[in-house]
């Protein structure tokens, strides 16, 4: 460098503001926490994974005498108790088909896109981004948004722009409308509030907020139901899931 003083001005000058050695120090400390993060949170996730399918063994096995024993703890008559289960039953149906239903139609139509471009393999692309639309923290954008930044590197950019906008607005718009549709008229709930309990389950409890959020919901209003059933002194409903009035709909 002594040969190019310009050029070893402009190295020291490197060097005094952003200090090379110390940036890739705090880079190498940041990574290595990253790692035991990442690390840490895979172990969590495997070991939750085991415990799930561990659970309902037993869940599935053992689902009667589950049944009766908290048809024994609950502190409502019989019929009521039954009519609560069997609205929880509906409301987990009805969001796991839903959110099945969904994910395949995601996958379809980012496959069909796919082969639209002329990119190769969609029906596996298509497949993949429909498995990866059921995680609630993935989605099918994984898969699309890499090919479009490939079809924009390509110099394919017409292509990259429609498959920007296809992914972004259809596939992943496809999903905040055919879901609440879906889920909220199977579970005799407006749209607006199965998907507020969809987001508002993820908000709290994660992934598994999918599951639990409309159940809450589908639950509460179910007590609010018996609740109105025995101030008005009406019969409660004599057969599982008889709704003891019309709840609210579209």
């Amino acid at each position: 460098m002594s040969g190019y003083p310009t050029l070893s001005a402009i190295a020291q000058w490197i060097e005094n503001q952003f200090d090379p050695a110390g940036s890739v120090a705090a880079f190498v400390q940041w990574l290595t926490g990253q790692s035991t993060s990442l690390l840490r949170g895979s172990i969590y996730q495997v070991a939750m994974f085991g415990l799930t399918f561990y659970l309902l063994f037993y869940f599935l096995r053992d689902r009667q005498h589950g049944l009766q024993a908290v048809a024994g703890l609950s502190p409502l008559r019989a019929p009521e108790t039954a009519y609560i289960l069997s609205r929880f039953a509906e409301t987990v149906h009805a969001t796991l088909l839903g959110t099945v239903f969904v994910a395949a139609v995601q996958g379809i139509l980012g496959g069909l896109m796919f082969w639209w471009l002329g990119l190769p393999t969609p029906v596996f692309w298509g497949l993949v981004m429909g498995l990866l639309a059921i995680v609630p923290v993935l989605g099918a954008f994984v898969i699309w948004v890499p090919a479009a930044v490939y079809l924009a590197l390509e110099g394919a950019w017409a292509s990259a722009a429609i498959l920007t906008v296809w992914g972004g607005v259809i596939v992943g718009g496809i999903d905040n409308l055919l879901y609440p549709m879906l889920v909220g008229n199977r579970l005799r709930l407006h749209t607006v509030v199965a998907f507020i309990g969809a987001v508002g389950g993820i908000v709290l409890f994660g992934a598994s907020g999918l599951v639990l959020g409309p159940a809450v919901i589908a639950i509460t209003i179910s007590l609010i139901d018996v609740l109105k059933t025995r101030l008005t002194d009406r019969p409660t409903p004599a057969r599982a899931g008889e709704l003891p009035h019309q709840s609210v709909t579209d």
